[in-house]
């Protein structure tokens, strides 16, 4: 337990500092702004040389040097007490967390693992969706973990880049929170900010519930809040900051797209005269570059599975699997799993085309949907109604009407091509926590306003707290491997597989014995008959002999 709070304390340290360009200062708001964007920064260093490099200990360890260098150069920032307050209260967020939970099972012993064991151990092999077509649409996220393999903090440094993300926003959140009631200042932010952080502790307290999908979510957050505390006083220079963090948002979860529309608000402010051309925007093109070019390189497209974007005269393009992918993966988002156990007669195309999937659609994830969203909607209409007296005056501004508008946007979006709860919700609740602080700031509220959201607060951070202790403390501790996360296997157990595997061309693939690659030896995947693969220029290339599927 000791060692996990010891490492959830120097990743935070060494981390932050990536980020001192994008944004200094501080407090402990500022430290969680400068740890985000280290983590955007160290997420760019990881896949640029995994283009020529492998992400092994050795690489990762030699690139993490230079957090040292940034603290010496920045001392008066990074030697104070308000840091090791921020380190303090992050390692303590992380280890609630992290510590005897389990790894977003199945999907990450499905494809984030084994993507990051890949990066691990390999520099980027071309066509490596035709191993796995999961490793198609991968998240940045992956190799933020593969990253954190070095010689600091071992093999099980690959389970913290989701709480880190998660530590620093809460802790970001938390701090404004505690600023607005100490100087009793319940504008429109801090209502806004209220309502994300009651959803946070309600339904994003669990790690092993995390995955790709929840970081992105928090980042999300994160940008409106930030778009929203600045918008009236906003920093030129500052800008490019919120269009990287959208970009960072997308190359986490494609689906979350329509979030680089929020930074635009922006430039609805008549003074704003824009220079294109600084540094931050050239990095912003070269990660986003890379990015794209990574994806190209390991499937074929631009952005996998969307067939439009496909190369067809690449030699690992597989475009009609990648046809196949997209349109499975949109009908079993729209609920093909319900539909057919009663209906084998109706077609995978036909049950996504045309709204059809609707009725099946509503009749069972919706309701998932509703169940999550009542509760959380009733407990802000009761905290609305306890606190607000007399009538509701407010003025809506323009940039709420975009940010609402963009979130509005981003609903349709989800709900027109992936309508599960896990895949869009923070459009959904930023648009329900704009309402909330749209009433709450137009309203007058009662005298004890202090001591209920104080005591809220108060009470989530317990509730939060106490189920995430509940877990280290009385859950399954016989296991491989125990308190850190279960990333080698699937059982309970959590002990190290060894998979079997086969020889392509002299080189071996690795496959699943139980289903499942988990973090073992790489690459690791599922073998098709017409898989070959060439050594080109020292680079692996894995393609399909025929573009039959």
């Amino acid at each position: 337990m000791i060692k996990i709070i010891l490492s959830s304390f120097l990743v935070t340290a060494l981390y932050t500092p990536f980020g001192v360009y994008f944004h200094k200062g501080n407090s402990l708001s500022s430290f969680s702004l400068q740890l985000i964007f280290g983590l955007i920064i160290i997420s760019f260093f990881a896949l640029f040389f995994n283009f020529f490099f492998p992400l092994n200990p050795l690489i990762n360890s030699i690139l993490l040097t230079f957090s040292l260098v940034i603290i010496f150069k920045y001392k008066k920032i990074y030697l104070t007490k308000n840091f090791i307050i921020f380190c303090s209260s992050s390692a303590l967020i992380i280890f609630l967390l992290v510590a005897n939970s389990n790894m977003y099972r199945p999907d990450a012993g499905l494809y984030h693992l084994p993507y990051i064991n890949l990066l691990n151990e390999e520099k980027i092999i071309l066509g490596v969706s035709n191993l796995n077509f999961r490793f198609g649409h991968i998240s940045i996220l992956q190799y933020l973990s593969a990253f954190t393999n070095n010689f600091v903090f071992g093999i099980n440094g690959i389970v913290f880049a989701g709480a880190l993300v998660a530590s620093s926003i809460i802790i970001n959140f938390l701090s404004y929170i505690y600023i607005g009631i100490k100087n009793q200042k319940y504008d429109f932010h801090f209502l806004f900010i209220f309502s994300i952080l009651i959803f946070i502790f309600y339904k994003m307290n669990r790690f092993s519930e995390y995955g790709n999908d929840a970081p992105a979510h928090f980042l999300m957050f994160l940008l409106i809040s930030e778009i929203i505390k600045n918008f009236k006083n906003i920093n030129i220079k500052d800008i490019p900051n919120y269009f990287l963090i959208s970009i960072f948002i997308i190359m986490n979860k494609v689906i979350l797209i329509a979030s680089i529309l929020f930074p635009l608000v922006f430039f609805t402010k008549k003074k704003i005269k824009f220079n294109p051309f600084n540094i931050k925007i050239l990095f912003i093109f070269i990660f986003l570059a890379s990015w794209l070019l990574k994806n190209v390189l390991v499937s074929g497209c631009v952005l996998y599975p969307l067939k439009v974007t496909c190369l067809d005269n690449l030699k690992w393009s597989n475009i009609e699997k990648t046809e196949h992918v997209s349109s499975v993966s949109e009908a079993w988002a729209k609920g093909w799993s319900d539909f057919r156990k009663k209906n084998a007669k109706v077609t995978l195309s036909e049950y996504s085309s045309n709204f059809f999937w609707l009725k099946s659609w509503g009749k069972n994830h919706f309701l998932i949907i509703l169940k999550i969203l009542i509760p959380y909607i009733l407990f802000l209409a009761f905290v609305m109604l306890i606190l607000k007296k007399g009538k509701i005056n407010f003025k809506l501004n323009n940039y709420i009407k975009l940010l609402l508008l963009i979130s509005f946007i981003g609903i349709l979006m989800w709900f027109y091509k992936a309508p599960i709860f896990r895949y869009g919700y923070s459009f959904i609740i930023i648009f329900v926590s704009l309402v909330f602080a749209l009433i709450g700031s137009g309203s007058i509220l009662k005298k004890n306003k202090d001591f209920i959201f104080k005591y809220l607060i108060i009470i989530c951070l317990i509730i939060f707290s106490g189920k995430n202790l509940n877990r280290v403390l009385f859950e399954n501790k016989n296991y491989f491997n125990y308190p850190w996360p279960k990333f080698y296997s699937y059982t309970d157990q959590n002990k190290i597989i060894k998979n079997k595997y086969k020889t392509v061309n002299k080189e071996i693939i690795y496959t699943p014995v139980d289903g499942y690659c988990m973090y073992s030896k790489a690459p690791c995947g599922y073998i098709d008959e017409n898989l070959n693969i060439k050594i080109k220029k020292n680079y692996l290339i894995m393609f399909i002999n025929t573009k039959k599927f």
